[in-house]
């Protein structure tokens, strides 16, 4: 299976991306042109068909986090509905999950980009504002770390997460809008934040000082 990174230089600046969504370039789902510097054609990097439901579920990894799959769950399904969801093949678990996160992404650029970036500060609302953004985007982050769970515990097989993700059509263009929406905002206000990804060299235990997952 060949994945397809679209490195077509577009004149804005490259943003990062890291290990759960920059590898996300899952089945077929393209990113930006930072990915392959200068170059002005695809890269394609052919992935066994054996170790493709692998490469999914690393890209989707927080490293951050160890989310297992039951929290990811209990965090989004609401539990009159755990009956209705448990009567649902994995496959489609993982659909549902993947849209869920897509929403949270969504939500997460809108409210960054009603932040004005050339005000002197952020007031208490816009400031509570840009939180709210923040929370949003931790919640797809680990709701996709879920997933990847899934798959180390043998609750989603290969095909059926491979299956998901392109019916899904998983792109990540929505993680990379979400990212460049907090970088305008933090560079124009100098607030901080965890890049993507985090921080591959830490000295501290994954979860230690982790936000918790809010549900929004």
């Amino acid at each position: 299976m060949t994945y397809e990174l679209d490195s077509t230089p577009t004149g804005e600046e490259p943003h990062a991306t890291t290990d759960s969504e920059s590898a996300h370039d899952d089945d077929g789902c393209t990113t930006d042109g930072s990915a392959a510097g200068g170059l002005e054609e695809s890269l394609g990097v052919t992935i066994p068909d054996d170790h493709v439901g692998a490469f999914v579920a690393q890209a989707f990894e927080d490293v951050e986090r160890s989310t297992e799959w039951e929290e990811a769950i209990d965090a989004v399904v609401a539990d009159e509905a755990r009956d209705a969801w448990n009567r649902l093949e994995p496959r489609k678990q993982v659909i549902e999950l993947l849209k869920m996160a897509d929403q949270f992404d969504r939500k997460a650029t809108a409210l960054l980009e009603e932040i004005p970036l050339d005000r002197g500060g952020l007031d208490d609302d816009l400031r509570e504002q840009f939180d709210d953004a923040k929370r949003l985007r931790r919640n797809a982050d680990v709701v996709r770390d879920g997933i990847a769970a899934g798959y180390a515990e043998g609750r989603v097989s290969d095909d059926e997460l491979v299956d998901a993700v392109e019916t899904f059509e998983f792109d990540t263009a929505a993680i990379a809008e979400r990212e460049d929406a907090l970088d305008d905002v933090a560079n124009a206000y100098n607030l901080d934040f965890r890049p993507y990804g985090g921080t591959l060299m830490n000295e501290r235990d994954p979860d230690d000082d982790a936000e918790e997952f809010e549900a929004w």
